[in-house]
């Protein structure tokens, strides 16, 4: 009996299109009963059957799922080693002939750093249908965290959204695999192309960290994009990645917007509101500024000139 490779999410998200397989029904019922099981079951059993491919020939998507698939790799390294591939990849033959990934990029890296075949399952499908299945085997995960979805639903906006035309189409396919609101998918795009790609990376996942968190880190971006690439140097990579995060909001937060420049003939600027005074100068001339001011309300302090006239 064929191995069922995909359960009834996958085929609620791909929606009530027609497929080959209805074309085939339509052929095996001009034969027989019996000539018709058996084709049916070759054909499905070919359609689903797993095999050993190398696995250089097989190239990575150009939408990732995750930050850095290799984090974390030795672990799956050794048990592949041990206990062999229990569970075959998923890639698809693209319209250049080339084997592309779908899902699986870790037992995939796994088995190219072990040098050993890889056990795959090889399926004709779109580029659509090859996003949708990634996006519902992630789902299906234990350890998929938000900024990682987000960059998901953006590397699909990206690549199937070049045009206005085709940008509604690609959010269709995003909320559809990620099985999420619409809404959202706008609001993950944004956050995810928001933030600067080398901001997350210094991040990390930062598992078990929700929307609103990102979505804080996302507006203080906003307001000073060349503060938070260089906040990304500062983060300590010894913290876990969740205090990551919150040290990048911590360092955002407490970034002091840089006064304007003093015009040439403008280098002290003297402003008042209500009963405040306040005084901008030129860096050079802050410690001299300071010392006439003071010496200057001394005096006045002296002179008794500091009631109303």
């Amino acid at each position: 009996m064929a191995r069922k490779v995909f359960g009834d999410s996958l085929k609620n998200a791909m929606g009530n299109a027609a497929t080959a397989e209805e074309d085939v029904d339509l052929d095996l019922k001009r034969t027989s009963p019996t000539v018709a099981r058996a084709q049916a079951s070759v054909l499905e059993e070919d359609k689903h059957a797993t095999r050993l491919i190398d696995p250089s020939t097989v190239r990575m998507s150009a939408v990732m799922d995750r930050i850095d698939p290799s984090d974390g790799l030795e672990e799956l390294v050794s048990s592949i080693r041990e206990h062999g591939q229990k569970v075959p990849i998923l890639v698809r033959r693209t319209q250049d002939g080339a084997l592309e990934i779908v899902y699986g990029r870790r037992r995939l890296l796994a088995c190219r750093e072990l040098g050993q075949k890889v056990r795959a399952t090889v399926m004709e499908m779109t580029e659509e249908e090859a996003l949708i299945a990634q996006g519902v085997e992630n789902n299906a995960r234990q350890d998929p965290s938000f900024i990682e979805r987000a960059l998901f639903v953006a590397g699909i906006i990206r690549e199937l959204g070049k045009t206005d035309e085709t940008r509604k189409n690609a959010q269709t396919i995003a909320y559809r695999a990620l099985q999420i609101d619409e809404s959202l998918v706008s609001r993950m795009n944004r956050i995810a192309t928001g933030i600067p790609m080398e901001l997350i990376q210094a991040i990390g996942p930062a598992h078990g960290v929700g929307r609103r968190v990102w979505e804080k880190l996302f507006r203080l971006c906003e307001k000073d994009v060349s503060r938070a690439k260089e906040v990304a140097r500062e983060i300590p990579r010894s913290l876990p990645g969740p205090e990551r995060l919150d040290a990048a909001v911590t360092l955002l937060t407490a970034t002091k917007t840089t006064p304007p420049k003093a015009e040439p003939g403008e280098r002290v600027k003297i402003g008042r509101k209500g009963n405040r005074i306040t005084i901008d100068v030129d860096a050079d001339l802050a410690p001299r500024v300071e010392e006439a001011v003071r010496k200057l309300i001394g005096e006045l302090l002296d002179r008794g000139q500091d009631g109303p006239k």
